[in-house]
């Protein structure tokens, strides 16, 4: 079976690595070809269009910025024929309806779409352990799942449109966790209470969470570079998550102050630090 990728982010970069290192061969595609150029080394090849990478491959990964771009990038590939028999495993965080709208352009062009919402970052990417959660028929999921447990664990939700809301459903515990450990940490810090202390009271505690210590040592040195993941991304889902919460009349206030603090973040020029870079709006909020 040949493979293809199109999209060398973080995490596309990631599973990229962790292709090369169970099968022989990658096709990848990247708009900015320099930042692809490292994975020749482990024996990818590198296409100059999409429409190469899909005519290539029998199964390709998408994992591109958010679903515009995936449109974007798509359409290149103009002729009908490129999609169809192919499988098209679709890994960005969407929204269900744009997820809905790409299940049927592809499908309307001989395709097979597949939502394959992943939670983790490079770090799972790379040792294969990734929760990946399949939006599509069973006979599919039976199909795809050997082959898809090389990067993790499968979990089968069965539509499109449903993985991708559990995707936002999880990455909002991403935003609210993080905002609430860092509005915690920062009243530990202030009043000039070891935080050693307060961690070992929290780990000991059912309100732990291991996003916590990950996060510990960016805080505490406020060391936000080499992101897994960018306060950039994390703004574009929370307002995805907003949208699905107007859709499902759910109360969005929660979302809509965590939404101030990032914005405030991103003014100080943190949107591509790793997204615990939010910390400084809470920690040092300016008037």
């Amino acid at each position: 079976m040949r493979i293809a990728l199109l999209g060398t982010g973080i995490l596309g970069h990631s599973i990229a690595e962790r292709l090369l290192h169970t099968y022989d061969s990658l096709y990848v595609y990247n708009r900015s070809r320099s930042k692809a150029e490292d994975l020749l080394s482990l024996g990818a090849t590198l296409c100059n269009t999409p429409a190469e990478a899909i005519a290539a491959a029998d199964a390709l990964f998408l994992v591109l910025t958010d679903a515009k771009t995936t449109k974007t990038v798509l359409a290149s590939a103009e002729e009908k024929t490129l999609f169809e028999k192919k499988t098209f495993f679709q890994l960005g965080t969407i929204s269900p309806m744009e997820a809905e709208e790409l299940n049927a352009y592809i499908t309307q062009k001989g395709g097979v779409f597949i939502e394959l919402p992943v939670l983790g970052s490079k770090n799972e990417a790379k040792n294969g352990s990734l929760l990946l959660m399949f939006g599509a028929n069973e006979e599919q999921y039976h199909k795809w799942h050997d082959f898809l447990s090389s990067l993790g664990k499968v979990f089968f939700v069965a539509e499109p449109k449903k993985a991708a809301v559990l995707k936002l459903a999880l990455n909002q515990l991403i935003i609210s966790s993080m905002v609430g450990f860092s509005l915690s940490f920062a009243m530990v810090i202030k009043e000039n209470i070891d935080p050693k202390l307060f961690m070992n009271i929290l780990r000991a505690s059912a309100l732990y969470c291991s996003t916590y210590d990950k996060k510990l040592p960016r805080l505490v040195k406020k060391d936000y570079e080499l992101a897994n993941f960018t306060l950039d991304l994390l703004l574009k889902d929370l307002k995805l998550c907003l949208e699905e919460t107007e859709r499902l009349s759910i109360e969005s206030a929660p979302l809509e102050i965590s939404r101030t603090i990032i914005e405030q973040a991103l003014k100080r020029g943190y949107g591509q630090k790793d997204y615990s870079a939010l910390f400084e709006a809470i920690f040092s909020p300016k008037p």
